[in-house]
């Protein structure tokens, strides 16, 4: 039967089709009736469960230790959250019914509009077009210059590019798509989805409103995936990709995650990378962040290949998790990673973490409830730091703001010689009025113990300096005197040394609000989003001047475009000895298309934005970054976790690989003995020299690098091109002791255990990415 929102029908047909709706309104209304009668009597035990407080219902949970134990809480975490089939169907016939009921109205086609938009972001995207483009007849019918009209355009060419790329990109997959600038090899062979998208976009979002910045470009990567950018698109729509540069020949990636066998489809999730069953080849931890989604292994065969792990070492079953963070806290040699949940709202914003001990052969323990560590907090972000220096990893913990009366909290777990951990008694201030987005730890002032930077989504930023053992574990709040507070909207935060200099600067993400898009497009185009979005914020670079106090060198570094930054890190891209910064960039609107942000570091005086030349500009919402030499080859590759919060906003994992430069490197694995294992907080000094004999000193910290991913522990430090490695200094974090080693060859590798005064050359073979049977090439390379 025709839907009454067709308006093409008219005398008696309207009115059969007018009786039909009505007897099919009532036919809807009576099954509804007997639902709720049944529902009355239908699980009723759940069903209370299902209202019940979440302070309340966590304490029903049967509490018991280990893996089993864990998944069983995440079981009925997850029944809770889904309620009983009967009931969400019932709200699927009830939400049916209000739509026949209201079908000429504004407020009937504005609950099609509502209800399309809840399909989109549920993945039901040719659902969600049909009844789009029902709305859109209605309002070009009867309101064709009102708001909803305008919604709805808008809408529909955001649902015409996602179904170009379910279409493509899901159903034959290139490691190219959704990487700007598109090549030839991923563009679209089903053309549906970008021509409908670009003949709404042209014809009637930018007919209506040339100005309009998100339609822009959107048009612009329409065209694009259909082979006509620049050429087809109008000249006075056409914006530039950004981190494009004529001539370039500085670093380049090319994804190949298909390749690999890691290209698995989620939403936003945690990335880890080390080896974990201590074969010498590096290994990937991801998850995806609802859940019921997948908590995965990958490890690393000798022959190049990743192979799916997760049943093997313990982890089936497993479900969530936003972020994840390694480190050896139980001091046996191999790294154990903490697992974070509950953030963005996820069961109510009370799911326990998990802490999961690795038995070296890269099989998992959930040991969180042994250890001392369950909590039901909404964690965003956590790191492992020895804030005692008592030679064991300690353990901070941020979780989100609860409500805007409830402020968010940071905890810290002191380690008790790996066989529990015992919560620090609240540290912060009295005052302390914090949603903490991130949380870093640093020795900033050179004293021997890790400080902690928080990074408070609007509100100012805080640094607490660690006052050492002689204080007990005990902090203050020096962010005023240290001048480190913004910016006021921020997310990710780490400590490095960008300059080289011996000091630990201070990187502070952006994270704005308003129109995501729009504002990153102005700044695509060279405009100033400030004058559009007053909400919009750019990053903030404190360089350390070594006197307690930072310099925010940002305007100088040319950091000053906005962005949103969620997961992040750093890493050489090219081996010249700078750290450079890969920026995952997203935002929880469905519509939110922007590049991950590659940002060069020239030569610690400023970086210089490559997204678009050097291959990482992936469109899709970046979350999890880690950076690691997968291939063994020298150089820095990188794993990202991509995927939005919506369920239907999914994308497959990247892994992009190095392709390579001709300057040296020098890889140094650090284990403590009297220091923690994983030698976090080791302080690295590498002197070279070039072949005139002009010496050049290189600065590392141990640690798993930025935000919301985690990075191998192995320091692969890049060494320009320089004729030797004069001498390797470390300064272990537990006794301050320094030990210094000569003799080093450029591109080797070594490990360096803490008291013995001979370093260890390991013998690396290359590694290449190898093909998984069934698998096609589709790198580009």
């Amino acid at each position: 039967m025709p839907d009454p929102l067709d308006h093409d029908a008219s005398g008696m047909e309207g009115s059969m089709l007018r009786r039909a709706g009505r007897r099919r309104m009532a036919v809807i209304g009576a099954v509804l009736a007997l639902i709720a009668a049944g529902l009355a009597a239908w699980d009723l035990d759940r069903e209370r469960l299902r209202k019940m407080p979440m302070q309340e219902f966590v304490t029903q949970l049967e509490v018991r230790p280990g893996t089993v134990g864990m998944n069983a809480m995440l079981a009925e975490l997850r029944a809770r959250e889904k309620g009983s089939y009967l009931r969400r169907w019932a709200k699927g016939l009830r939400d049916e019914y209000r739509l026949w009921r209201d079908l000429d109205s504004a407020e009937g086609a504005a609950q099609h509009l509502r209800t399309a938009s809840e399909m989109m972001e549920a993945g039901e995207t040719e659902a969600a077009i049909a009844r789009l483009e029902k709305v859109d007849r209605w309002a070009q019918a009867e309101e064709p210059d009102g708001a909803l009209a305008r919604d709805v355009e808008n809408r529909l060419a955001i649902a015409y590019l996602r179904m170009g790329e379910q279409q493509n990109c899901f159903n034959n997959p290139h490691a190219g798509a959704c990487i700007v600038p598109i090549d030839t090899g991923a563009q679209h062979k089903l053309e549906e989805g970008s021509t409908k998208a670009i003949a709404m976009l042209e014809k009637r979002v930018l007919a209506r409103n040339p100005g309009d910045y998100q339609a822009k470009w959107l048009l612009n990567i329409a065209h694009m995936t259909l082979g006509g950018y620049p050429d087809r698109v109008p000249p006075a729509h056409l914006l530039p990709m950004p981190g494009t540069i004529e001539g370039y020949a500085g670093p380049k990636f090319a994804n190949v995650s298909d390749l690999a066998g890691v290209d698995r489809m989620n939403n936003a999730g945690a990335a880890v990378v080390e080896d974990f069953d201590g074969d010498g080849q590096l290994d990937i931890f991801t998850t995806s962040w609802t859940l019921e989604g997948e908590v995965l292994l990958y490890l690393r065969t000798p022959d190049g290949r990743f192979v799916d792990a997760t049943a093997q070492s313990g982890l089936a079953g497993m479900t969530g998790g936003l972020n994840a963070v390694h480190g050896d806290f139980d001091n046996d040699g191999d790294a154990d990673i903490y697992l974070m949940r509950g953030a963005w709202g996820q069961g109510g914003q009370m799911v326990p973490n998990s802490l999961l001990r690795n038995d070296g052969k890269g099989r998992f323990e959930d040991v969180t409830v042994d250890m001392g560590l369950l909590q039901f907090e909404p964690t965003l972000s956590s790191t492992f730091a020895d804030l005692d220096n008592d030679g064991w990893l300690d353990l901070i913990v941020a979780n989100e703001r609860k409500s805007r009366r409830v402020s968010g909290r940071v905890d810290i777990f002191m380690n008790r010689k790996g066989e529990r951990f015992e919560q620090l008694p609240a540290w912060t201030p009295a005052d302390f009025d914090c949603n903490p987005k991130s949380v870093a730890a640093g020795d900033y002032d050179g004293d021997g113990y890790p400080d902690l930077y928080v990074s408070c989504l609007r509100e100012a930023n805080q640094l607490f300096r660690n006052r050492g053992a002689g204080n007990g574990v005990a902090f203050e709040d020096v962010t005023a005197a240290a001048g480190v507070g913004g910016p006021v909207r921020s997310f990710a935060s780490w400590f490095f040394d960008y300059d080289n200099d011996g000091w630990q600067d201070l990187f502070v993400a952006p994270y704005g609000a308003g129109q995501v898009t729009d504002t990153m497009a102005r700044s695509f185009a060279g405009r100033d989003p400030g004058e559009f979005d007053p909400k919009s914020s750019s990053p903030a670079l404190y360089r350390n001047r070594g006197d307690g106090t930072f310099e925010d060198v940002s305007e100088a570094a040319g950091l000053t475009a906005p962005n949103y930054v969620m997961g992040s890190g750093f890493g050489d891209f090219d081996n010249d000895g700078w750290l450079d910064m890969y920026w995952g960039t997203g935002a929880s609107p469905y519509e939110t298309i922007i590049p991950n942000t590659a940002m060069w570091n020239r030569q610690g005086t400023r970086f210089e934005l490559i997204t678009a030349s050097s291959g990482l500009g992936h469109i899709q919402k970046g979350h999890g970054i880690a950076f690691g030499d997968f291939d063994r080859d020298g150089d820095a590759d990188i794993f990202s976790q991509l995927g939005g919060a919506a369920k239907g906003d999914t994308y497959m994992n990247a892994l992009f690989e190095n392709l390579g430069s001709t300057n040296r490197w020098l890889s140094l694995r650090f284990e403590g003995r009297r220091s923690n294992r994983s030698a976090i907080g080791a302080v690295v000094k590498v002197e070279v020299s070039d072949s005139a004999g002009r010496r050049r000193e290189l600065w590392r910290v141990v640690n798993t690098g930025g935000s919301f991913g985690s990075s191998a522990l192995t320091q692969l430090v890049g060494l320009g091109d320089v004729a030797r490695v004069e001498r390797v200094t470390v300064r272990w974090p537990a006794t301050g002791i320094e030990q210094s080693f000569d003799g080093m060859a450029p591109n080797r590798s070594y490990r360096i255990v803490e008291g013995q005064a001979a370093v260890q050359p390991v013998a690396t073979k290359l590694a290449p990415f190898k093909r998984l049977p069934g698998k096609r090439d589709h790198s580009g390379h």
